[in-house]
């Protein structure tokens, strides 16, 4: 009898030392009052088990399971014709564990130039500092080098958590420890217009959402010299609350709700008849918006809600047009298998400001090719009409016209796994030739 007593006493204390943790690991989820050490320390033992698991698989980050039954590098068809253009590509190189850039010359696959960076030392600078409130925790097999840019020296500037410049050795030249995401693009002054958070946390704590940023960052430097609020740009500019705060993903796990998720800023680069040189064109997945917005004025010039769904990858094509890669996906919380493309495809977007149209030319690509990315994604057309793509969840990156595919590149991690792409880049020939550190 005193022995089952025991047992019923144990039982109610681990019962109620059960609910006390449940209650400290909500507080510290909503930003409560607990905060410091003790916050660290919740935090490390009720993500304890989860690391477990995520050390037990490692490598898994950034590599798919597929059944693409192609072979690894170029698979290229019947209409193919030399190409004198260059990929540079984002990719998990599993003998080295963790994530390189290559410079691809399509024409025979041959690797150029590597940029293997020191993820560990990159990771140490992102990894002392936080965003709003949130501890950076990047490791090895998590740290991605997101939308590289190659500069003619060889240098390379890239997302990786915070923003980072190495050179053609990859060595490290400056760092920005601000949480980025998605794209990163030259500006007309030759500085980086990244996808940021803001730094001030007076809208996150007022409305509780995400409040994502345009940021730009010095070339020399890595500084930020530019800041705007995503936020406080619409709301300036009489988009209104009700239009605003629909379409967020939310779960149970996130504090602050993505209403906006910014990935993409694409400066326009001369002055055309419907945008003049500086105008950023944003894409706001959440709103399953395109924005076109002139920071000198402070003024949003135009903006398209759709057809699109849950798009990524806005650009500027030539004077009057404009292309916007759909991804076309509904999405509910955060589980794949909730999530539905509406044709089974993506589709790519072009708008013509002079016709006042919306297009989509390149659906039999598209279709053909069965290219279906749930999030991710982008586009480059090129002057010929001919078009790349990056199929960034499924670990594609493919090469065609408006009617049918003409080349698909993976890389293949062994008969069951690909390696993703980090928002590659494709070289045309007449940019390469400005590439001096390769002479």
């Amino acid at each position: 009898m005193k022995k089952r007593i025991k047992y019923i006493i144990a039982f109610w204390i681990f019962f109620f030392l059960i609910l006390f943790s449940m209650g400290i690991t909500r507080n510290v989820m909503q930003n409560g009052s607990i905060k410091g050490t003790s916050r660290e320390i919740v935090l490390f033992l009720s993500s304890f088990l989860s690391n477990v698991v995520n050390y037990s698989k490692i490598n898994t980050q950034m590599i798919v399971e597929s059944n693409l039954k192609l072979k690894n590098g170029f698979n290229r068809s019947n209409n193919y014709t030399a190409s004198k253009d260059y990929l540079l590509v984002s990719v998990w190189d599993d003998s080295l564990g963790q994530s390189i850039v290559k410079l691809v010359r399509i024409a025979d696959g041959v690797i150029l130039h590597k940029w293997v960076v020191n993820i560990d030392e990159l990771n140490d600078i992102y990894n002392t500092s936080s965003t709003n409130g949130e501890k950076h925790c990047l490791t090895k097999n998590t740290t991605s080098m997101q939308h590289p840019i190659l500069l003619n020296d060889g240098s390379l500037v890239f997302g990786s958590g915070g923003i980072f410049k190495v050179d053609k050795n990859s060595k490290l030249i400056w760092s920005n420890k601000n949480k980025n995401t998605h794209s990163i693009e030259v500006s007309n002054e030759g500085d980086y217009w990244i996808c940021g958070y803001n730094r001030s946390i007076k809208n996150q704590k007022k409305y509780l959402i995400k409040d994502d940023a345009i940021q730009k960052v010095s070339a020399k430097t890595g500084k930020i010299i530019f800041e705007k609020s995503v936020f406080e740009i619409l709301m300036e500019n009489g988009y209104g609350m009700a239009n605003f705060f629909v379409n967020s993903e939310f779960s149970s796990q996130i504090t602050y709700a993505d209403f906006i998720h910014l990935n993409d800023i694409q400066p326009a680069l001369f002055d055309g008849k419907y945008w003049k040189k500086d105008d950023l064109f944003l894409s706001l997945r959440n709103q399953n918006l395109i924005v076109q917005y002139r920071p000198s004025i402070n003024k949003i010039i135009w903006s398209k809600k759709g057809p699109w769904l849950k798009q990524h990858d806005v650009d500027i094509i030539d004077s009057n047009s404009i292309s916007i890669f759909g991804n076309n996906v509904i999405d509910a919380q955060f589980d794949k298998k909730e999530k539905k493309l509406v044709d089974g495809y993506n589709n790519l977007y072009v708008i013509n400001f002079e016709t006042n149209s919306c297009t989509t030319p390149y659906t039999d690509f598209f279709k053909s090719s069965k290219i279906a990315t749930y999030t991710e994604g982008l586009s480059t057309i090129l002057d010929n009409g001919n078009v790349f793509i990056e199929e960034t969840n499924n670990g594609r990156l493919l090469f065609g016209n408006k009617n049918k595919e003409i080349w698909s590149y993976i890389e293949r991690i062994d008969e069951t796994k690909l390696s993703i792409f980090n928002w590659s880049r494709y070289i045309t020939e007449k940019e390469f030739k400005n590439l001096t550190f390769l002479k």
